[in-house]
């Protein structure tokens, strides 16, 4: 597992990137859209235009832990388990690009991490907004969202990562860090709704790990729960 990471990891070791490898995508290009300054720009532009609001694409992210050949064990050995729901959320801009942090609650802790796969990756400062952190409470930030940049409501959303919803029950494996920021692995892998006893991919896309839960666990939280603890 760790040869399958290690690039990605050392990327984030040299703090590279808060949640992701962000790559410029062709839409960008072919907009002739600045990559300085592009929030400001798709601001002017819509004020042009005459709009207050404005939706503008998200930067192609590559995740810790997304190829698709990491098994669930794999996952839950290097990954906290839990079942958890967002209670607070805010947008920022952040290099030209929107980060949303979710403020989760824990309802259910399955199965604690042995390893961190980066240990000395450092996620982005937590907004002082969500301090101080209760017992129980984590923070993910994620690429997209909705902020005002000089009267207009810039949007980005990714399509490749649904953003968190309030009164969803979530299954998430995360990597939690010390500061109370956690990323979840292999980004939108490592979440599931919770769901009817079910647990289910937020993602519909080819990967091992959703794999497993379809055909080890038949997407039952019980029989997950009953295997972790076993572990």
């Amino acid at each position: 597992m760790k040869t399958k990471l290690v690039a990605v990891a050392v990327l984030l070791g040299m703090g590279v990137l808060a949640v992701g490898v962000i790559r410029t995508g062709s839409t960008i290009q072919k907009q002739n859209v600045p990559y300085k300054d592009r929030l400001k720009w798709y601001a002017r532009d819509a004020k042009s235009r005459g709009q207050q609001k404005v939706r503008v694409p998200a930067p192609l992210v590559e995740y810790l832990g997304g190829a698709g050949t990491i098994t669930s064990e794999e996952a839950f050995s290097s990954s906290t388990v839990v079942i958890a729901h967002v209670i607070y959320k805010q947008s920022y801009p952040r290099n030209d690009d929107i980060v949303t942090w979710n403020k989760f609650a824990i309802d259910e802790v399955l199965s604690q991490a042995k390893e961190l796969p980066c240990p000395g990756c450092v996620l982005p400062d937590v907004p002082s907004t969500f301090l101080p952190l209760q017992s129980g409470e984590f923070l993910i930030p994620k690429t997209g969202g909705t902020v005002n940049i000089d009267g207009v409501d810039i949007e980005q959303t990714d399509d490749t990562f649904p953003e968190y919803q309030f009164n969803q029950s979530y299954l998430l494996l995360i990597n939690l860090y010390p500061t109370g920021a956690a990323r979840t692995f292999g980004g939108p892998v490592g979440v599931f709704k919770v769901e009817n006893g079910k647990v289910l991919p937020i993602r519909d896309t080819e990967h091992r790990i959703k794999k497993d839960f379809k055909e080890t666990y038949g997407n039952s939280l019980d029989r997950l729960k009953r295997h972790l603890k076993r572990k």
